[in-house]
């Protein structure tokens, strides 16, 4: 998400006030002073979070429901048992489709997500298309076929993933669909997926009322063009009802590129996924299929942006569609890594310029790769998901959700001596590609420090603690690559242990998180997701 985010004034104002209260160089040293800032930046965290906890209390939760239950409508756990080895004389069946999601639109009816604004930024215009692009595979075990989908959107919740599911259920009949994952590139300049970034004055004169009962609570004013969402949601189904139609037998490969070069982190402990992961799908009597798996936030154009665009993910599937395959783009651990375009765009190009040639030039890099260097991907697909809930512990991000502004499902937890908590429903997968391919799906934006390691020391961290989790590319056999904002958008994922106040520097990312247990629980229940497999491994 951007730095525009809801915490944006309340951050400027704690640096305001860390400024009035820091200590002049030479008065006192700089761990005196780093402390007395960071005293009055933690009670400036507790004081916003207080106040945005007021009201939060003040909304009615009548169209939440009652205490949790286990939610499994319209989830899909995956494969029933995972295989250890291919079946005999078994073939993948790789079938492909786009759509696009952009229909006509008239000026001022759409509002752009990822930057937060007043007035918001209505849609002027569009430079590029949207697109949904799906792959649908089957390893020839009968045991079923798995969708892969990337969305060109800020993200979408597992609220609007489900209905997905129930509509296509409903479209075409029980087709054996193990799995369905729905991901998105994050790109910052798409219509708003979310709810986010639309009018905040009317949603915060409208709201209140709306949420007091079921009967009312459509009634909601948020980001989110109705007209819109419901096309989405038709062309998320036609795709993946044409991608099946369009399965044939074939063959598939992945190769890892280094593409360090490309990217920067800017939070430390400065840590980045420096991989390219390709797949490339060769279905019979069609163009290759190129997954291209990377950590880089499309947020290319900026928060002054007015035009429609899916951003780099874009031009790098162009670059692809000119030599005669497909791409597809799926974020990766790509939580405050952004893209180092400098190097590849032209000498004083603008920023439309500098879009276009970084993603041609990974596009490009993708396409250099010899064939030599792929190794096959046998056909084995197991994939595995696993319900999650997460504390809404952000008390901004649960006044979002209380008040509609955003469609993330809320459920009560007991918490003891007649109170309760708020969680977020979500879930995490494990996938085996092949036998040495692994993916995490992840339904946020993770700390890449989380996958590689190199997390925050005791002494360098916000807690003051360690983060005691194995990095997850350890806790798998094979190459892990991280399926980013799959399935869900809950926003930042921050290791416990560094996770901090929002009015510090360099903490923007925890104002769009769900709290400080976000990272711990997404870790903890994708390690338990994997070793699960073994259990049901045959």
């Amino acid at each position: 998400m951007s730095k525009k985010g809801f915490f944006a004034a309340a951050a400027l104002t704690g640096a305001a006030v860390g400024a009035g209260f820091g200590l002049k160089d030479g008065i006192r040293d700089r761990v005196r002073r780093a402390a007395s800032e960071r005293k009055w930046q933690e009670k400036g965290d507790k004081a916003a979070q207080k106040l945005f906890g007021f009201f939060a209390d003040r909304v009615s939760s009548n169209a939440i429901g009652g205490f949790y239950r286990p939610d499994y409508e319209n989830f899909l756990e995956g494969s029933g048992y995972f295989l250890s080895d291919p079946k005999e004389n078994a073939v993948w069946r790789i079938g492909y489709a786009k759509e696009s999601i952009l229909p006509a639109y008239a000026e001022g009816d759409f509002y752009l997500g990822g930057y937060l604004a007043y007035p918001p930024n209505k849609v002027s215009g569009a430079i590029t298309d949207q697109l949904i692009r799906v792959t649908a595979l089957d390893d020839g075990s009968g045991r079923g076929l798995h969708v892969f989908a990337s969305i060109d959107c800020v993200g979408i919740s597992n609220t609007d993933v489900r209905e997905i599911r129930a509509r296509l259920k409903k479209e075409i009949g029980d087709l054996n669909i193990e799995s369905l994952n729905i991901c998105a590139t994050h790109c910052h300049s798409g219509v708003d997926t979310l709810g986010l970034w639309g009018d905040l004055k009317a949603a915060l004169k409208t709201n209140p009322k709306a949420v007091k009962s079921r009967r009312t609570v459509n009634n909601a004013v948020s980001g989110k063009n109705k007209d819109f969402t419901e096309y989405l949601f038709l062309a998320a189904v036609c795709c993946i009802k044409t991608a099946i139609g369009n399965m044939a037998p074939g063959a598939a490969e992945f190769a890892v590129i280094d593409g360090s070069a490309f990217v920067h982190d800017k939070r430390p402990p400065y840590v980045v996924d420096p991989a390219v992961t390709v797949v490339r799908f060769r279905p019979q009597n069609a163009a290759p299929v190129y997954w291209v798996m990377m950590a880089a936030h499309p947020t290319c154009y900026g928060d002054s942006q007015r035009e429609i665009s899916a951003d780099f993910p874009y031009y790098i599937c162009k670059t692809l569609e000119d030599a005669g395959a497909e791409g597809v783009f799926f974020q990766g651990a790509e939580a405050a890594v952004a893209t180092n375009r400098g190097p590849f765009a032209p000498l004083n190009a603008t920023t439309h310029e500098s879009v276009v040639s970084y993603g041609d030039a990974i596009g490009r890099k993708v396409l250099s790769v010899p064939d030599g260097e792929y190794k096959t991907v046998e056909p084995l697909l197991n994939v595995r998901l696993s319900p999650l809930m997460l504390p809404a512990d952000n008390q901004l991000l649960l006044l979002a959700a209380k008040l509609k502004l955003i469609n993330h499902k809320l459920s009560k937890f007991p918490a003891g001596d007649k109170k309760f908590t708020y969680c977020f429903h979500s879930e995490v997968g494990y996938a085996e590609l092949g036998k040495e391919l692994k993916l995490a799906l992840i339904p946020g934006e993770l700390m890449p420090e989380i996958e590689m390691g190199g997390a925050c020391s005791a002494d360098e961290s916000w807690q003051g603690t360690d983060w005691n989790y194995p990095p997850l590319k350890e806790a798998v056999d094979g190459h892990l690559a991280v399926m980013g904002l799959c399935n869900d958008v809950v926003g930042y994922i921050v290791p416990d242990n560094d996770f901090g106040s929002v009015f510090a520097p360099l903490h923007y990312e925890e104002a769009v998180s769900p709290g400080r247990r976000t990272a711990s629980n997404v870790t903890a229940a994708f390690l338990r997701t994997a070793a699960e497999a073994d259990t049901i491994r045959l």
